[in-house]
């Protein structure tokens, strides 16, 4: 029986609103290529910053923050975290300056070096080509998902123990987050992200 992972995991996508911080890395940070090189442990933290600084807006520092899709969690939720032995992801030190110039040592950035290609490609809900571009044989490299259905027959293979997060490895590369992970987020009341369920999903929903 095939089974629908749709309602199991959720998109840990950014809160938007009138006070959401947009990250960047330093560029000492970037250099390190987080994103996609899996960092060596006891090396500095990675530092970020507003990219938006209004002068004499203050801006609430949430539980989480993200840079980009990749969220970076604080030293209260990774250490439920940090009982679960992840694939091709490890919680790395982190810091936020603030707009005021004071460093937050306490968060942890989520440093991915494993991606995870299990969206259905004839169930999900992507951008329209041509007929001439679906003749190339990577058209579907890179292409714009709008609502993503999970591949069971990709899941289903892999211990559930070993994909309780993941980054997709198409479209925007969002994180996928297990219901047991999201429950932690839920559970600690997480502020700065929507955690949505990737059935109720749809890009563009999130603004």
């Amino acid at each position: 029986m095939t089974r629908d992972f749709n309602d199991q995991y959720y998109i840990i996508l950014k809160n938007y609103c009138e006070v959401t911080l947009h990250l960047t890395a330093l560029q000492k940070s970037a250099d390190r290529d987080y994103e996609f090189e899996q960092l060596v442990w006891g090396k500095e933290p990675l530092f970020f910053e507003n990219a938006y600084r209004d002068n004499g807006v203050i801006r609430p520092i949430p539980s989480v923050l993200l840079d980009a899709t990749i969220p970076i969690v604080s030293s209260k939720i990774r250490e439920r975290l940090k009982l679960f032995n992840f694939v091709g992801m490890q919680l790395y030190p982190a810091v936020y300056i603030d707009d005021g110039d004071n460093y937050h040592e306490d968060f942890w950035c989520m440093n991915f070096w494993q991606e995870l290609d299990c969206w259905d490609r004839a169930k999900s809900k992507i951008e329209k080509f041509t007929a001439e571009e679906m003749l190339e044989p990577d058209y579907l490299k890179g292409c714009d998902i709008y609502k993503y259905h999970l591949d069971s027959e990709v899941l289903d293979k892999i211990p559930e123990e070993e994909r309780l997060i993941f980054k997709q490895a198409g479209g925007l590369k969002y994180v996928f987050v297990h219901q047991k992970i999201a429950d932690i987020f839920f559970e600690e009341k997480a502020t700065g992200v929507n955690l949505v369920k990737v059935s109720n999903f749809e890009e563009g929903m999130q603004f």
